[in-house]
């Protein structure tokens, strides 16, 4: 009636990029930025993280129905990430290596109870972050400046929720969710003190404070031998009670509390109708409250809002169309919008239509087929279609509409008990029209115009065999292959932007083949084999100039150089003991 468990894992991320740099100091807290450096005269080096996690967990039943659970997790993150600053001194781009010596630490303690009709869960779940490097010194022996950039702060988490279950009758059940999480940052700034650094009058802490509630409650019910219904409502606030405080005085930069307030109600009904049909409808109802500070308003980035409304309709039929083929057919139509915008302070930002809060209209159609033509073989087709189309208004910048499609087969086969075939297949493209004009200070001349229509095309391919070679040995295989690509169909307008460029197409394949064998050595004892290679091919130009030469950081400031392989491979070897007490 009591059990305890122990966790031990190791996870390595490397940098996909080769960095060339002559800095000193990567690794510590304390870096310095040589003398102006041509590119490509450094040292080699590759960044990369290391996690390493320890799990102790213990349970124990104190009766029939109640159990108690504990479950403490710490996790150890070091290593060194690909970062950079501008200069205090004359605004130049150079990089640094950002060290890592992080800990974060978990607790979930629960007690759950259950009988036939009546479940419960409740606890307290923790979070705990701490970093031993809390500021990185960057020196620059060119201009002797030196500059400071803060890791995250410190912080914390503390929750108490209760989760629950009850069946009124055999076709009517009830549930429910409640959580409260206090979260808080009340370090002391790692730039406090530092002379001359910030503003005298700024708070040696942000104090941050961000209190989450969350109320959930839904109810699925047959009330007639036909008809069966789901509703649930949802509440979520995030209340952010970080004080409003001055950093830069003469910008002005303010730390900016932000909080918001949802509720989601649903409906749906299912109705079952002769010969074999379903009628599913149903409304999904979406308010939410986006509260921000008063009297800021010339430190608003981008135009604002603080209510927004989405409501969105669905309407499904399904067939069961023979004893061995089955399909479906939905149509969902959403509809959002909000209040008046709040104007950005610089009037050219203020033309831009956020996509997370603009108007849009959204109609997806989905059509399903399950077909078994025989007893060892059974496939599966998936169609998706939907179309978007954003309201402009009054800001013209952004998103005006975008599509998507998905295109899927799944098919499996038996070849007998022991051995089985699995094969899939699909194709997406999703696309979306963008317009981007510059007025330029004056917000008189259109001094920049550009229409992009960009598109992201994906293929999928994979196929699996699985199976017992004997009575006590198993294999498997399975094969995949993802290609992506994406488009940049930028239209300038000469007249006005003065050149006609577009962005280079992105094109992108994975390759993966795992291999695996699992021998039972004794009844409840066996030995696991893995081996899987994957193989990752790009032309992407993130880290290249036009001329798809390798990005430097420039001969006028440190001469980093990112270099990007786009043929990369990775290999990997698994050897698992497996007993079963």
């Amino acid at each position: 009636d009591w059990g305890v468990g122990l966790d031990y894992g190791e996870m390595v991320r490397v940098d996909p990029y080769t960095i060339n740099t002559s800095i000193t100091g990567v690794g510590t807290e304390t870096q310095t930025v040589p003398s102006t450096i041509a590119p490509a005269t450094g040292a080699n080096i590759k960044l990369g993280t290391r996690r390493e996690k320890i799990g102790l967990n213990f349970f124990k039943y104190l009766g029939s129905n109640l159990s108690f659970h504990v479950d403490i997790k710490n996790e150890k993150k070091t290593g060194d990430r690909h970062w950079g600053y501008r200069t205090s001194s004359g605004g130049q781009v150079n990089f640094l290596a950002e060290p890592i010596d992080s800990t974060t630490r978990q607790l979930d303690t629960k007690l759950n109870y259950a009988d036939r009709q009546f479940q419960l869960t409740g606890g307290y779940y923790g979070s705990l972050y701490g970093t031993d490097n809390s500021l990185l010194t960057a020196t620059n022996i060119d201009t002797g400046t030196t500059d400071y950039l803060s890791s995250p702060l410190d912080n914390q988490a503390h929750q108490l929720y209760l989760n629950g279950g009850y069946s009124f009758t055999p076709t009517t059940r009830g549930t429910f969710r409640l959580s409260y999480t206090h979260a808080t940052m009340d370090e002391r700034l790692p730039t406090d003190g530092i002379l001359g650094l910030a503003n005298p009058a700024a708070p040696n802490s942000i104090n941050g404070e961000v209190n989450t509630s969350l109320v959930f409650l839904g109810l699925t019910t047959r009330p007639i031998k036909n008809l069966s219904l789901v509703t649930n409502l949802r509440y979520h606030e995030v209340d952010d009670q970080t004080p409003i405080s001055l950093i830069v005085p003469g910008e002005p930069v303010h730390v900016k509390p932000n909080g918001y307030k949802t509720v989601t109600a649903k409906l749906e009904g299912t109705y079952r109708l002769p010969d074999g049909y379903s009628l599913i409808a149903g409304i999904d109802q979406r308010n939410q409250d986006r509260t921000r500070p008063l009297n800021l308003d010339d430190e608003q980035i981008v135009p604002a809002r603080t209510d927004i409304d989405e409501t969105t309709y669905r309407i499904q039929l399904r067939k069961s169309l023979s004893e061995n083929l089955n399909g479906s057919l939905a149509f969902m139509r959403s509809e959002r919008d909000g209040s008046n915008y709040e104007a950005a302070d610089n009037p050219e930002e203020n033309v831009l239509n956020p996509i997370n809060i603009a108007d849009r209209d959204r109609n997806k159609v989905r059509l399903s087929l399950d077909w078994v033509p025989t007893y060892d073989l059974g496939l599966q087709f998936n169609y998706e279609y939907s179309r978007d189309e954003y309201g402009p208004g009054s800001n013209p910048n952004g998103l005006t509409d975008g599509r998507a499609m998905l295109l899927s087969v799944d098919a499996d086969y038996a070849f007998n008990k022991d051995w089985n075939l699995v094969a899939w297949a699909s194709w997406d493209e999703t696309e979306a029209s963008e317009r981007v004009t510059d007025f330029g200070a004056s917000f008189a001349i259109i001094e920049f115009e550009r229409e992009s229509d960009l598109k992201d095309t994906g293929t999928s391919l994979g196929l699996g065999l699985k199976g017992r070679a004997s009575l006590k040995l198993k294999l498997g295989a399975n094969l995949e292959w993802t290609r992506t690509k994406s488009q940049y169909d930028d239209n300038d307008d000469p007249g006005i932007s003065g050149s006609d460029i577009p962005l280079p197409n992105v094109k992108s394949t994975v390759a993966k083949l795992a291999l695996f064998a699992e021998y039972e050595l004794e009844k409840k004892t066996e030995l696991r084999f893995d081996l899987v290679h994957q193989n990752w091919r790009s032309n992407d130009w993130s880290w290249e100039f036009s001329d798809r030469t390798d990005f430097s950081y420039g001969t006028s400031s440190d001469g980093t150089l990112v270099i990007a392989d786009p043929n990369q491979s990775s290999t990997f070897v698994g050897v698992s003991y497996i007993h079963r007490f």
